[in-house]
């Protein structure tokens, strides 16, 4: 069943005058889908926000990462959520909070009642919850809220400062990773790598609190202002005209450009206005399709053999991989810094290289791990911001596949040395090298003309795209005609196809 409301008043926005919910259940799902409501109904391309709400007794590990998965399940539920996914539709629940329980006491407690937004009405959404008293049924009622963004808070984060790593490392010490399945295909490694980073991250949340963030939050307040607010409130009010003031009484010619950018504050970014696409549903293709041009390579899932011949993964191997990941960096979906990572590594250093050596021996990168949140900024003293070209893209990747990144980049890097791979000139990504090589052999090639009494002119050249319009096949037939190792090519072609970019 679907509803739709409509108001003369604006709902969420000045441009949002209407609000669809769906609500869908299904009593089929366990072994087969046959009757139950399809994927492209439950996940509409609509104009409006629109909120799903189903009951299809399915189960997946985004909705209930800890849930030990049978094949069946994973392949009933999947084009629900690959098909949300698509489509940007966020999952509102609370991962892992089981929303029936049996009134037979007999079948166990499960993750069945799901909510999902779509990026219309994403930014709205504030909290999931289940605090309302039981209504007698063997689900439990939850509470959803929406509301506008005026003063609303943004979405609370880890605090990572305060975690409690005295309880987290125990618990970290006994934890122990899942076997791969024996003979994995692309989808059941892709199942048995989203259900075991679960089993760590999880942790996490339990002993991380989240920062309390509201509107009102300043990065220079403290709790001892908190605690003397009322008593210093118009203390700080009185410092604060004093002290202006004071400025401009003293103001130079020099200062008072000072003053005229603290009066005036620094300039509101530019939120993109493209020719025929303003709002965020119109926005969206247009930026898509400037950035991220053609179709996307459809999946397949394929039997994976391990590759005998690759080298294995060693502790130390991951060791010096998370010792060259900044733990500044800022996260991708995950949420978790590369601080957490060595942190883990080094309380049970075997748990990161279990979840990364099957990934090596089989050559394979996991979808989980191919999804990425791509920031768009506004370039300063652009001219005119009415071109997609004024808004770079800020791809943040997830910073546990940053680590498989970095193990894969070194191999590759030591063959296409060896094998004649790469350009002489290549300074680069490449270890010993960097820009100043790059500056000191320009310098020499200009001194050196120079000196034969020649003209010399330097033409430097931008490319752009170059790495978005990157053909795989082209490049994993480069890797095998030169004889790099089949399981390093194998992974080169798995991490660069199937990807997903969420634009925000």
């Amino acid at each position: 069943m679907a509803l739709d409301l409509f108001t003369p008043a604006s709902i969420f926005n000045p441009s949002t005058t209407g609000f669809t919910i769906i609500n869908s259940y299904s009593t089929k799902g366990r072994s087969n889908n046959t009757g139950s409501v399809p994927p492209d109904i439950i996940f509409p391309s609509s104009p409006l926000p629109t909120f799903t709400r189903c009951d299809l007794n399915i189960h997946h590990p985004t909705a209930d990462p800890l849930r030990t998965f049978k094949e069946v399940e994973i392949t009933t539920s999947s084009p629900y959520f690959d098909r949300a996914t698509d489509l940007g539709f966020s999952l509102l629940n609370t991962p892992g909070v089981v929303t029936l329980f049996s009134m037979s006491l007999i079948g166990r407690p499960r993750v069945l009642n799901l909510g999902f937004a779509c990026p219309l009405l994403t930014p709205y959404f504030t909290a999931w919850s289940d605090p309302l008293p039981s209504t007698g049924s063997d689900h439990i009622p939850i509470l959803l809220r929406f509301e506008a963004p005026l003063f609303r808070a943004p979405p609370a984060t880890p605090n990572w400062a305060l975690t409690d790593w005295g309880s987290l490392e125990s618990s970290l010490k006994a934890t122990t990773s899942l076997l791969p399945p024996p003979l994995p295909t692309t989808r059941s490694l892709d199942i048995w790598y989203s259900t075991n980073p679960g089993r760590v991250t999880s942790q996490f949340a339990v002993h991380t609190p989240l920062k309390r963030v509201t509107y009102r939050s300043k990065p220079w307040w403290s709790e001892l202002l908190s605690m003397l607010r009322k008593a210093y409130f118009l203390a700080i009010e009185k410092a604060k005209r004093d002290h202006w003031s004071s400025f401009l009484a003293s103001a130079t010619p020099q200062s008072v450009w000072t003053a005229k950018k603290l009066a005036v504050g620094s300039p509101t970014p530019h939120f993109p206005q493209l020719p025929g696409a303003s709002t965020p549903p119109e926005l969206n293709p247009a930026l898509r399709n400037h950035f991220f041009p053609g179709q996307p390579a459809r999946f397949r899932d394929t039997i994976l053999l391990p590759f005998t011949e690759c080298l294995p993964l060693s502790q130390d191997v991951v060791g010096r991989a998370l010792a060259h990941c900044s733990p500044t960096s800022a996260p991708g979906p995950d949420m978790n810094p590369n601080s957490v990572w060595k942190r883990v590594h080094r309380v049970s250093s075997h748990l990161i290289q279990d979840l990364l050596a099957p990934l090596v021996t089989y050559g394979s990168h996991p979808l989980t791990l191919k999804r990425a949140d791509g920031i768009v900024l506004d370039k300063l003293g652009k001219p005119s911001y009415d071109s997609p070209s004024s808004f770079p893209v800020i791809v943040l990747l997830q910073t546990f596949s940053k680590i498989i990144e970095r193990i894969m980049h070194s191999r590759l890097s030591c063959v296409a040395r060896a094998t004649g791979l790469l350009n002489p000139h290549q300074c680069g990504s490449l270890a010993g090298l960097s820009a100043s090589d790059a500056v000191t052999t320009l310098t020499h090639e200009v001194m050196t003309l120079q000196m034969a009494a020649r003209k010399v002119s330097t033409l430097f050249l931008d490319r752009k795209g170059g790495f978005d319009n990157l053909n795989p096949s082209t490049l994993c037939g480069i890797l095998r005609a030169n004889g790099v190792n089949p399981y390093l090519v194998s992974w080169t072609k798995s991490f660069l196809t199937g990807r997903l970019c969420r634009l925000l």
